[in-house]
């Protein structure tokens, strides 16, 4: 996983609770210390999911909660960091359009090919009508942090819109598939 992930889990924990919270995570996770990530460089998928566990059950949040506050960190940071994805975009919906090439933008810096081929081939993105189909495939099934994600871009875009799930990998699917919905400010 690209390390731009778990460093604004790292940053999340910092601000929730500390280093001590940091520390205790990390030992939750089974690191002896939790490293610096760096946004250009691939880690060990099972270190975030681990991490992400880990930082649910110590501040006591169930997965939609972690989530949903991991979301608002994304954003926040992600658009410090990246302003012109948001600036290019203009609204949620060409912001989610172009999200398989913003990912694949960020995994344009990791230096191993099959890490830049594993991230850029989790997400395909194709119109249907008004709607937007998300293929989605990766073992992590992190696809209930994708639709918290999803709801947060709307947010920031002043939007509003829903998400169907139509396959996920958790129900035995080999691939998670929604249907984005996106309605501009007065539709």
């Amino acid at each position: 996983m690209i390390g731009f992930i778990q460093k604004v889990l790292v940053d999340i924990i910092r601000t929730e609770g500390g280093e001590e919270a940091l520390v205790a995570i990390g030992r939750k996770a089974g690191l002896d210390e939790v490293p610096d990530y760096r946004i250009d460089r691939d880690y060990p998928d099972d270190e975030c999911l681990r991490l992400l566990q880990a930082t649910g059950e110590y501040f006591g949040l169930d997965e939609d909660a972690l989530y949903r506050l991991y979301a608002d960190h994304f954003i926040r940071e992600s658009r410090q960091l990246f302003p012109m994805f948001y600036q290019m975009a203009g609204s949620a919906r060409a912001f989610l359009e172009r999200q398989p090439r913003i990912h694949t933008v960020l995994a344009s810096g990791l230096r191993n090919e099959e890490s830049r081929e594993r991230v850029r081939d989790k997400f395909e993105i194709d119109q249907q009508g008004d709607d937007l189909l998300v293929t989605y495939r990766s073992p992590n099934r992190l696809c209930g942090l994708y639709e918290a994600l999803f709801n947060r871009v709307l947010q920031e875009f002043g939007e509003t819109g829903f998400m169907k799930i139509l396959d996920c990998q958790k129900r035995g699917a080999e691939a998670c598939r929604f249907c984005l919905k996106v309605e501009a400010p007065g539709e």
